[in-house]
């Protein structure tokens, strides 16, 4: 017999929060330390979605190459500089909370899997003051794979009963991981990637979160 509980999960960087701004401002500092000219944020939000380390070997190759030093240097160098602000210029999603307490009120099971690491993820969430939301979470760092592999899925809902799944995400990563997962797929298309809305398996693309609460039910009743 299928399910009747439902649990949302949420990618983070790109669907709750706009978090590029504060990746930018370490990104950019590695590039400042190598003498490398500074790039911009419609730029940058590109690199967002594969994992840090990823992340870090994009903005490289974009501005010329991975130094002598190597990928790891580099990407350490970033971390050491983004873990000591992952705060600043990084802010919710217009709607957010309101659709969070939305299904808090339908008693609505809620969780977070995200290539992002947990240290910098949870501190993030928490600054922003919607940890209390989630019962469930898979960092980047939580176990050795990242999305769209289902086991990061998994990890995030391993302690929340079955249910019928809503995956909300901005990328083709999160497209693909809804699709193995058979979770309803909404879309974010105020993130960083290209418009997915027409793909084939995203359910409803969404400016805003008001604009997902005008629809929602229509999902929730069926």
């Amino acid at each position: 017999m299928k399910s009747t509980k439902i649990i949302f999960v949420f990618d983070l960087d790109g669907t709750l929060a706009h978090t590029a701004p504060s990746l930018l401002k370490a990104g950019n500092s590695v590039l400042t330390e190598l003498g490398r000219k500074n790039i911009s944020l419609s730029r940058y939000s590109t690199f967002i979605g594969k994992g840090t380390r990823k992340q870090v070997q994009l903005l490289l190759d974009y501005t010329g190459g991975v130094p002598e030093k190597g990928l790891e240097f580099y990407y350490n160098k970033f971390m050491e500089i983004y873990k000591n602000d992952p705060i600043s210029d990084s802010f919710l999603y217009p709607g957010v909370r309101e659709f969070l307490e939305f299904l808090k009120r339908k008693k609505i099971t809620m969780a977070v899997c995200t290539q992002k690491n947990s240290e910098t993820a949870t501190k993030l969430i928490k600054e922003l003051k919607i940890y209390e939301y989630f019962k469930g979470f898979a960092f980047g760092d939580s176990t050795e794979f990242l999305k769209p592999d289902i086991r990061v899925f998994n990890y995030a809902v391993r302690n929340l009963g079955e249910a019928n799944y809503f995956y909300v995400g901005d990328s083709a990563i999160d497209l693909s991981l809804a699709a193995k997962v058979k979770a309803t797929f909404l879309f974010h298309k105020d993130g960083y990637s290209k418009d997915l809305s027409f793909r084939k398996g995203v359910s409803l693309g969404f400016d805003t979160y008001f604009q997902l609460l005008d629809h929602i039910d229509e999902f929730l009743d069926q």
